[in-house]
Order: structure tokens, then sequence, then C-alpha cells
């Protein structure tokens, strides 16, 4: 019996040494972020689309495998009136790092997306029927059915 005690006593604490580790990644990486993203959100604060992209741009070319550029990205594409590429690159976020999903992360976005996901949905599903044969209309189709299944809790 006191064995069984003590396993789940190690598996406890293991579990919060974990969770302390990853809540001090997400802080040094809401930091870094701040930092890398600081020129962009203040042009986009000031209501400068095209030269926030432009700085984009250039973070992206620096930091390629940050995933919080097509989060960026797709915020630019929502002010522009642009959803079908909101989705696009919500969906790339998404794919790269599913936190942006996550309720339990920092860096959770799913308000913002689940708002795209059903503009996209009204807006997609009426074009479908205009226009059935439209390789743009489908492919954001499908860009929503895959975010409104992992909002759901649906894995890929």
């Amino acid at each position: 019996m006191l064995g069984k005690e003590e396993i789940a006593t190690r598996r406890k604490n293991n579990a919060a040494v974990a969770a302390a580790k990853g809540t001090e990644a997400y802080a040094q990486e809401i930091a870094l972020n701040k930092q890398i993203y600081q020129e962009v959100t203040s042009s986009m604060e000031k209501g400068l689309y095209t030269e926030a992209a432009a700085k984009l741009r250039d973070v992206m070319e620096k930091y390629p495998g940050k995933s919080l550029s097509y989060v960026y990205l797709a915020r630019l594409s929502v002010k522009e009136g642009k959803l079908g590429d909101a989705i696009r690159n919500y969906r790339r976020a998404v794919e790269m790092d599913p936190d942006y999903i996550d309720k339990r992360t920092p860096f959770f976005a799913g308000s913002e997306i689940k708002e795209v996901v059903k503009e996209g949905l009204e807006k997609f599903s009426r074009e479908k029927k205009l226009r059935p044969q439209d390789e743009t209309v489908d492919e954001a189709l499908k860009g929503v059915y895959y975010l409104q299944r992992r909002l759901l809790g649906g894995c890929e």
C-alpha cells in the first residue's frame, strides 16, 4: 500500500514540475514574441496595415519558423477584408502550433479564430452554391472545416 502512495506522490510532484517548466517556457516565449513583433503590433494599433505587413515580412525572413507570424498575417487579412487569406493563415498557425486553440495556454486565439470560422462558413457556403467549380472557394471551405474541427477538439 505504501508503494502506491509513493508512486502517486511522485506522479503529482512530476506533474507540478512539468507545469512549472511549461509556465516558465511560456513566459520566455511571450517575452521573446513581444520583442520580435513590437513594431508589427505598434503599426497595427495605429491602423498602418501596409506598414505592419512590411514589418511582418521582415520578421518572417528573420524568424521563418515562428507560427505567430501567421496569426498576425491572419489578423491583418481580417482588417483588410481578406477572409480567405485569414482562414488560410489561421490554419497554418494552428497546424504549426496547436496552442492557438488550447484555452489552457497563454497563446489561445480561439475566440478570434471562431469569429473567422463563423463568417467564413456563411460566406463560402453561399459562394459554393454560386460558384460550385471555384477551387478558391473549395480551399477556403476546407480551411474553415479544419479550423472548426480543431476548435471543437478534433485532431488532425
